[in-house]
């Protein structure tokens, strides 16, 4: 079961260059140990949503608060540091470095954690590849060959990898099967259910229905900018989410009621 809440964010707003707003008054919350799926078409506001609470979008408003206290750190770095993480969608322009090896991607975010004076202690550092190595079954014969050389799936498992060194409380992950192929998927979504049960709390975007409603213990839906359903799981239905995805285009869009619930 879902612990007490461990994050929250509240009336997020992002501005459009060209007017309007990308993010449009987003409220929402998110328990330890449960899974938010965040389903909505291209277009829907999903990513730069994400982008707001990691503190990639500068002229963004809104709170966010971590265990109850406000994120008041505008920058990713520091955001980072508060227990954020972030899977983003392109793993390959955003999320690896390619010419790195794997051992050097996923230490990259959290080489702070290794750091002894002016020396990183190369023995602690190769000890958290390994355990992750394992963890996550990234099939790779030696963690010293360059990340480009694994395939889809394993480089997804290297980038959340390199999230969950940094010790995150809510991790982001945004389309985290996108273009990978079913094996690979299962390991993510096995990783994503065993992550939850340790107690992380895990916000996932997606486009793709079948997935949210396999994964997720409640299901938001988003719709040009707009939040414009909330589901629990045991509620939820494909109609009631798809006609929630079209709400948010219509000059009147509002939230749409939970399965069961008057508007």
């Amino acid at each position: 079961q879902p612990g007490a809440e461990i994050f929250r964010a509240e009336e997020i707003c992002l501005p459009r260059v060209t007017g309007g707003l990308a993010v449009d008054h987003v409220s929402l919350a998110l328990r330890a140990g449960e899974i938010l799926g965040i389903y909505g078409l291209m277009g829907a506001g999903r990513s730069e949503l994400f982008d707001c609470i990691m503190g990639r979008h500068g002229h963004a408003s809104g709170k966010i608060f971590i265990a109850g206290k406000q994120v008041k750190e505008r920058d990713t770095t520091r955001r980072i540091q508060r227990g954020l993480a972030l899977i983003p969608e392109d793993r390959q322009r955003e999320g690896l470095v390619s010419i790195l090896s794997v051992a050097s991607n996923l230490t990259l975010a959290s080489l702070s954690r290794f750091v002894r004076l002016f020396h990183i202690r190369g023995g602690a550092e190769r000890q958290a590849v390994v355990q992750m190595v394992r963890e996550l079954a990234i099939k790779v014969a030696d963690p010293a060959q360059e990340v480009s050389s694994l395939s889809g799936g394993n480089q997804q498992k290297v980038v959340i990898g390199k999230a969950l060194l940094t010790g995150p409380k809510v991790l982001l992950m945004d389309e985290p099967s996108r273009g990978i192929d079913v094996g690979a998927k299962a390991d993510v979504f096995r990783t994503m259910r065993k992550l939850s049960r340790d107690g992380l709390g895990i916000l996932f975007a997606t486009s793709d229905l079948d997935e949210v409603m396999a994964l997720s213990d409640r299901i938001a839906v988003m719709s040009n900018g707009r939040l414009t359903g909330m589901f629990d799981r045991a509620e939820a239905t494909e109609a009631a989410i798809v006609a929630a995805s079209a709400l948010g285009h219509g000059p009147t869009a509002q939230l749409a009621p939970a399965h069961g619930e008057q508007r």
